[in-house]
């Protein structure tokens, strides 16, 4: 490359050198779905007379401007292998005579004109299309990059890449469009349709919402679920191991009640921070010993006769369908004909004794031109919430607004939960990782990961946990003997004999964003410096009783441990269910969107930055190793962060995970 300080040549001949019809091209970019989106007319111009230019004077490099009528233009040039585009003006460094290089110019245009230019030849799998995307690709334009991909009928591409997201699949995609245009026969090796492929079903996201609503008109046969299922985690068995890896199993176990064919369609769960949907059922088990199957009636002063299992299937894994049908028996007349006219039935007649097959494999994921509700100011919302709900939670460790003590002991000791669910410790089926690899018992994937931050935050998983921040930042000591208590937990804010006080940092100690946002919060709950943001939080889920319980101790009023554990665990509640309505309405629809298709919504396009950029623009963002191979988008006030986690499963069919 030519020193880029040296003279530009300022070159408008090209405006006014007006491309010959045979020069002159169109084509319809179109989205994944096969929708026409825009429709562009492009004017190629050989840049053969740039050279006799820059021959007769000192320029080092000519600048090219875009005239008014054109939206973008690209530089190509197959010889010295350079393609570069902008929608600004286009510097060409360093041209040799011998590059033979090439401009396209583009022009938007509407359909009515695009269809009234009958001369003008449509080029969907031409040179010009390949060029736009890839330059666009280079500028982070990731959706309009896969729209012109899409356009091109290039089949073989699209299902390669058109869920390339994070920083190294998105080079992969950039090379093999590289081969395409310096390589040209390449494309032999690749299928080119010579139609719009367009998929009108219904999509995944839209049938869920359906099963939901008729859930209790529709059975599923468990056994074909099983049968045809892979998972997608790995297989934990009940048990611990000793210091030789020896298996010690507990001295329960469970066993089916309802162990017929079918059973309730169960729940449909988005996933947080992947494009995954799993389908949780639950089935009536009860508890037997396992040296005789002598059955277990009765514990902590409850009968044990309405026991569920709660497993989760994977129905649909990072973007990628993982059941490809289900099979369902529907008990409901108009169920039968909604789900018919959607077409997954093919069935004429209905017939409560039949089974249906309901493929899902061959619909599309998610409506593609579906827009989201804006996530501006969701971060920080969203962060103070699950530090305050941390802090609760790490209160309420070991603690029950409903169980003594005693009867805790008791549930524990039979495996269930103070929630009286299930809870026996399970340990990974294998003993040496790398050898479970190497024998096949389980295998890796890459799992990508979607998650939303702030300008100052890359995401939640950067909040640190309720009692790691507690030791971090303050010092726990004995009121009465001044006594400093090493690691401190949030259990021993309920003793009225321990107090609480700032930590004296090192000055070592780097204080971050993170610290920022969670010390205000903490400082309120422990009374240090009451600011008013646990009222706030509480009051905004409508868990006000705890703001008054919190007022009285900070008055010195003496509040029982029984009503603080009572308040807090309704708090807590309150918490869990607000963030849940969150993720449900707000982010795990977009996450899901943006994992299924590759692409971000409409109303939320905007560049792609890796990690070094993002960081350059935001120097307060921290990143874990597979963070720093992410793809990021800002978004507002918000950034969408995707970035690839390898992942482990068990190979083998397996009949779920027990939750």
């Amino acid at each position: 490359m030519v020193n880029q300080t040296g003279k530009i040549l300022v070159c408008n001949f090209l405006k006014n050198h007006k491309s010959g019809s045979n020069q002159r091209t169109k084509f319809t970019l179109y989205n994944l779905a096969g929708q026409e989106k825009y429709y562009y007319l492009v004017d190629k111009y050989q840049i053969k007379e740039i050279y006799q230019v820059l021959d007769s004077t000192t320029a080092t490099s000519v600048a090219e401007p875009l005239a008014k009528e054109y939206t973008y233009q690209v530089f190509f040039s197959r010889i010295a292998k350079q393609i570069y585009g902008t929608h600004k003006t286009l510097k060409l460094y360093g041209v040799k005579p011998e590059d033979e290089g090439i401009i396209y110019k583009y022009q938007l245009i509407t359909k009515d004109v695009y269809h009234q230019l009958r001369d003008v030849p449509i080029a969907q799998n031409h040179e010009s299309v390949y060029a736009f995307a890839k330059a666009n690709l280079a500028e982070g334009n990731l959706n309009i990059a896969k729209y012109a991909i899409a356009s091109t009928l290039n089949a073989t591409l699209i299902e390669k890449h058109a869920k390339a997201l994070t920083s190294q699949d998105i080079a992969k995609f950039a090379q093999d469009i590289d081969s395409i245009l310096f390589y040209p026969n390449s494309l032999q090796k690749y299928e080119i349709l010579d139609y719009v492929q367009v998929n009108h079903k219904i999509s995944v996201l839209e049938l869920i919402k359906i099963f939901e609503e008729h859930r209790n008109n529709i059975i599923i046969n468990i056994k074909h679920l099983q049968d045809n299922y892979q998972r997608k985690s790995i297989k934990r068995i009940a048990g611990i191991r000793d210091e030789n890896e020896e298996l010690i199993k507990p001295w329960l176990q469970t066993e089916y009640i309802d162990d017929s064919e079918y059973i309730g369609m169960g729940v449909f769960e988005l996933n947080r921070n992947t494009a995954t949907i799993n389908l949780l059922v639950n089935r009536k088990i009860k508890l037997v010993k396992l040296e005789d199957t002598t059955p277990i009636l009765e514990v902590a002063g409850l009968l044990t006769n309405d026991l569920a299992s709660f497993n989760n299937y994977t129905i649909v894994s990072d973007g990628q369908i993982n059941i490809k049908a289900l099979k369902v028996k529907i008990s409901n007349q108009k169920t039968f004909k909604l789900l018919k006219e959607k077409g997954v039935i093919e069935a004429e007649e209905f017939d409560f004794r039949s089974a249906y097959i309901i493929q899902l494999d061959t619909l599309p994921l998610v409506p593609i031109d579906k827009n989201y509700s804006s996530i501006d100011g969701l971060f920080s919302q969203l962060a103070e919430i699950k530090v305050l709900a941390s802090i609760i939670y790490a209160h309420l460790k070991g603690e029950s607004d409903t169980f003594v003590p005693a009867q805790l002991d008791d549930l524990k000791s039979h495996c269930l939960s103070n929630n009286i669910y299930t809870n026996f410790p399970t340990t990974n089926e294998y003993t040496n990782i790398k050898q479970a690899l190497v024998s096949g018992i389980i295998c890796s994937r890459v799992s990508y990961k979607i998650d939303i931050g702030s300008q100052d935050i890359i995401n939640f998983s950067k909040l640190h946990s309720a009692n790691k921040f507690l030791n971090r930042m303050y010092r726990a000591y004995d009121k009465e003997t001044g006594e400093i208590f090493t690691k401190p937990n949030l259990r021993m804010v309920s003793d009225e004999n321990i107090g609480f006080r700032h930590k004296l940092l090192s000055s070592r100690t780097k204080i971050t964003k993170v610290d920022e946002l969670m010390k205000p919060i903490f400082d309120d709950f422990l009374g240090l410096r009451p600011n008013g943001t646990v009222a706030n939080i509480l009051t905004k889920v409508s868990a006000d009783s705890l703001v008054q319980i919190l007022q009285d101790k900070q008055d010195g009023k003496q509040v029982s441990k029984e009503e603080m554990v009572t308040v807090l665990t309704a708090a807590s509640t309150k918490l869990e269910q607000y963030i849940n309505q969150i993720y449900q309405e707000k982010i795990s629809p977009l996450v899901f969107y943006i994992g299924a298709t590759g692409l971000l919504p409409n109303n939320m396009v905007t560049k792609a930055m890796n990690a070094e950029e993002i960081a350059a623009k935001y120097p307060d963002l921290q990143f874990s190793k597979n963070e720093q191979t992410g793809t990021f988008f800002v978004v507002g006030d918000s950034i969408i962060s995707v970035y690839g986690k390898t992942e482990y499963y068990s190979k083998k069919l397996a009949i779920g995970v027990e939750k």
